[in-house]
């Protein structure tokens, strides 16, 4: 559990870092407009375009599954530790 809640930190680390956010929402930008800007004919392109939205979207999605899992874990950490200390009393 201590190595899910380092991680954890870590992930709200790279989340909450300047570069990271703006480094997403440029791309989601970026393909967005792309996508959009598109000719009728361009389909291989739009569905690249739409795969290269969706893994952004993705790995921002990973990193914060990251963080809520260290949530958890450290609030079993919490939890078995004040469990311990009631039993000794």
């Amino acid at each position: 559990m201590n190595q899910e809640v380092r991680r954890s930190d870590k992930a709200k680390q790279i989340l909450e870092n300047p570069i990271f956010k703006e480094s997403i929402e440029e791309l989601k930008k970026l393909y967005t407009s792309s996508l959009f800007n598109t000719g009728v004919k361009e389909t291989d392109t739009r569905e690249k375009l739409w795969m290269a939205y969706q893994i952004v979207g993705k790995v921002e999605n990973h990193i914060k599954e990251i963080l809520d899992t260290g949530k958890l874990a450290s609030k079993q950490l919490e939890d078995f530790r004040t469990q311990e200390k009631s039993k000794r009393f």
